[in-house]
């Protein structure tokens, strides 16, 4: 089986499974490091997931690659993928404001939602981000805007005034989340 461990490569015996070859290879693997990402033969498996790695059986004519990285260098690259993801999450929204504003509110409503979701998930990314840093959120103004606009904003949904959510969206969300985190 092809190992390789944060780009030095191994010949190992086969194991049984992913669990036990990620067991077999914790002394290789620096204990100042984390494991942040395992691929199979180029497919992912998430490393903090062990019934999943217990689950996957393996064969031993896999290539397994693992990357390890500090607590502090896996914060800093988290955090340069925040700005992005927050300026994606501003299309999706625009997106959903335009549909809204023209009457398409079931495609509209549905892109909104999964928007409103990953907006949640990038939050908590810089929460638990600032916590291994030991720092501050870098999306404070995100958090402000939406603890701001989002009573506003459930009321007119629940109303089914789609021009105002449409327009707390365009013109008070998604500004906020363009500037980004910082």
């Amino acid at each position: 089986m092809r190992v390789s461990v944060d780009g030095n490569e191994f010949e190992l015996p086969g194991a049984v499974s992913l669990a036990e070859l990620m067991e077999a290879l914790a002394p290789l693997i620096d204990p100042a490091r984390v494991v942040t990402r395992i691929e199979v033969d180029g497919a992912p498996a998430d490393p903090t997931d062990r019934a999943a790695l217990a689950a996957r059986r393996l064969t031993g004519r896999e290539s397994i690659a693992v990357g390890s990285e500090t607590p502090s260098d896996f914060a800093a690259s988290r955090r340069k993928d925040i700005p992005g993801h927050l300026h994606r999450l501003a299309d999706r929204l625009t997106e959903a404001a335009s549909g809204l504003a023209a009457g398409e509110t079931v495609v509209a409503n549905r892109l909104l939602a999964s928007a409103t979701r990953d907006l949640a998930l990038v939050l908590e990314l810089d929460h638990q981000v600032a916590v291994l840093e030991a720092g501050v959120p870098a999306c404070g103004a995100v958090v402000a805007a939406v603890d701001r606009v989002g009573p506003r904003l459930a009321a007119a949904e629940r109303a089914r005034r789609w021009g105002e959510v449409a327009e707390l969206l365009s013109q008070e969300l998604v500004p906020v989340l363009r500037g980004g985190a910082g």
